[in-house]
């Protein structure tokens, strides 16, 4: 299935389901083309996502599927003020979008569960973009997701895997794998009461980069909250990472060493 640059899919009551049933959503984008700048310019039109799903609750969207090569974000999902937005993302992949593969504007009380979010937010410029995105949403829970490879060299670099981004809040963070991507995990200033728990977060950014560009360019979360004597203003719970950037104390340099059945 293929777009000429316009939404693939979007939802235009509550209490649908969308099913992908292994089904690929191709847009025009090319974000590594360097012949073609204007694949991905800095500023696309509402109707550029592959699926947006604008001021619904109670919607599905359920995979196996691929979203991909959008000139926006792959999923848009933008909620209403005051009303809980109980939408369901489950077993979809995105990927090469040029902004985010997955974001979240205003959406509350919804899941995010069991996807793949790689190689997008190539060319999102100064927004902060790249794999899931959480702006000013709350009560949220992403689970169980891989996010990979997401992000471009800024400045200003504020790209990620997951990034609580705004005032969100309540949201929970757990048993993701997210590594390869500019920092992993990006909290913002504004962003409190989260819970960042069980995650492998390792290897963002990549050696590469951080050989390049310095060890500033991103780490494996990068918190920008300012709480003095707190070190955050969010939970950190018995997440594997080694890189941190913000202020005390580290949540990170964890990993656990080798077991005494390992020294044998």
């Amino acid at each position: 299935m293929r777009s000429d640059g316009h939404a693939v899919h979007r939802f235009g009551a509550s209490h649908i389901t969308l099913r992908l049933n292994g089904f690929s959503m191709t847009g025009p984008a090319e974000p590594d083309d360097p012949a073609n700048p204007n694949s991905c310019p800095s500023v696309q039109p509402s109707n550029a996502d592959g699926i947006r799903i604008q001021n619904q609750t109670h919607v599905r969207v359920l995979g196996p599927g691929l979203v991909q090569r959008f000139r926006r974000h792959g999923l848009f999902l933008v909620g209403t003020a005051g009303v809980r937005s109980e939408i369901t993302i489950r077993h979809v992949t995105s990927h090469h979008n040029c902004f985010s593969g997955i974001l979240m504007a205003g959406i509350s009380d919804s899941v995010i569960e069991d996807n793949v979010s790689v190689k997008n937010a190539g060319n999102s410029g100064n927004s902060p973009c790249g794999g899931n995105c959480l702006v000013n949403s709350h009560g949220n829970r992403v689970r169980r997701n891989q996010f990979s490879g997401n992000g471009s060299v800024g400045p200003p670099s504020n790209d990620f895997g997951v990034g609580l981004i705004g005032n969100s809040s309540g949201n929970i963070i757990e048993d993701n794998s997210i590594g390869g991507n500019i920092s992993g995990v990006l909290i913002q200033a504004n962003a409190v009461d989260n819970v960042v728990r069980r995650n492998v977060i390792v290897g963002n950014p990549p050696s590469q980069l951080s050989r390049m560009f310095g060890a500033s360019i991103g780490a494996d979360i990068k918190d920008e909250a300012t709480v003095p004597g707190t070190g955050s203003r969010n939970r950190f719970e018995r997440n594997w990472c080694v890189t941190y950037l913000g202020p005390g104390p580290a949540p990170c340099s964890n990993l656990p060493g080798p077991g005494p059945s390992d020294n044998k």
